[in-house]
Order: structure tokens, then sequence, then C-alpha cells
């Protein structure tokens, strides 16, 4: 069977990672005092008025499929949010939501980058992070995060890696997995884009 190239380019991604996660799992069951610190899954019981909240929406009716862009009171929530704290005008039409941060990062780099691009990614890194951007085509370019830089990006090491394949960088604040977050006034001197 001919398989697409996206099968390719996610080969050997995310198996041992997975591992890693099942066997702390494993030795938890069994007893073993270890912080899990490996999927962003929350590791506290889900408070008991959402759950309450879920299943009266159920009940109500609320089982089917929702607008694929996000539900319109949701949507008119974020644009009002945004206008007031950035000063500018948001529509509903500005906002996507999607179930989890790996699907909005799969769409995302689906939608900016291609085969011949380069996206640079703070490392260490999110253990998904390279399979959405090789999913896309593009390559993955790893930018150190240093102990001395509170793991925080540095204009610095951006710099040294942009190319002119250069497509996107990866930015999170908080970061993935080291929690730094970057203060509001840091930026890339536009120079280095030149």
């Amino acid at each position: 069977m001919r398989m697409t190239e996206v099968t390719g380019r996610l080969a050997g991604l995310g198996g041992a990672k997975w591992e890693v996660h099942l066997k702390a799992r494993d030795q938890i069951r069994a007893g073993a005092d270890i912080v899990e610190m490996t999927i962003g899954e929350p590791d506290v019981p889900v408070p008991e008025p959402l759950i309450e909240a879920a299943v009266a929406s159920m009940q109500a009716g609320r089982t089917g499929y929702s607008n694929g862009r996000g539900e319109a009171g949701l949507l008119d929530a974020l644009a009002e949010k945004y206008s007031r704290t950035r000063g500018r005008p948001f529509g509903a039409k500005n906002f996507l939501c999607f179930p989890g941060t790996q699907t909005a990062l799969f769409a995302v780099m689906a939608g900016i980058a291609q085969s011949g691009d380069e996206v640079l990614v703070g490392d260490p890194m999110y253990a998904t992070y390279e399979g959405v951007v090789r999913a896309s085509g593009a390559e993955m370019v790893p930018v150190p995060l240093l102990p001395e830089h509170g793991f925080r990006m540095q204009a610095e090491s951006i710099a040294e890696r942009i190319t002119p394949r250069t497509r996107a960088i990866l930015l999170t604040t908080p970061h993935n997995p080291t929690g730094a977050i970057l203060p509001p006034k840091t930026s890339l001197p536009s120079s280095s884009w030149q």
C-alpha cells in the first residue's frame, strides 16, 4: 500500500517519549512516589461544579457537534475581551477554537509552513512540537534555552538561526516544559530579520 508523505515525515517520532510516560504511570499504580511531569494532563480532580455543568448541559440536549470554529457565545466573549485588552477591535471571525493545544498547533503549522521551510523551536521542548512541525513538511530548528537565561529564548539565539528558509518561531510563554515566562517587553531586533 502506498502511504502519504506525512507518514514518512513522522516516522520514528513519539513512541519512546510515550514509553517514559507509560512506565511512570505503571510505577505510580504500583505505589511509587513519582511526580508526573510528562503530558500536560492535570493531576488534580475535575472540580465538582464543572462536572455538574457538563452533565446538566448534556441532559439539556447538548450532545451533538459544536460549530467547528467555536460556539458563538465563546467567540463573542473572546472578541470582547481582546478588543478591550488590546485597544483595537476584534470580531468573532478573528478566532478559532480547538479541542486542545496540539490540534491548534497542527492547524497553525499546516497553514503557515510547508516543505522547504524551517520553524525555530525552543529546546528543551514539549514532546509533540517536533511532530507538529514535521507534519507540515517543514524542518524544526532547535533554539537552545539555557539555564543561565532562565530558560527564556534569547534574541541573539534566534538571530543566529534565522535563514532565508525560516518561516516561523514557535514561541510559548509560559514555556512548555520549563515554565519560563517571557517578560512583556521582550523583543527581537528588527535588524535580525534583514
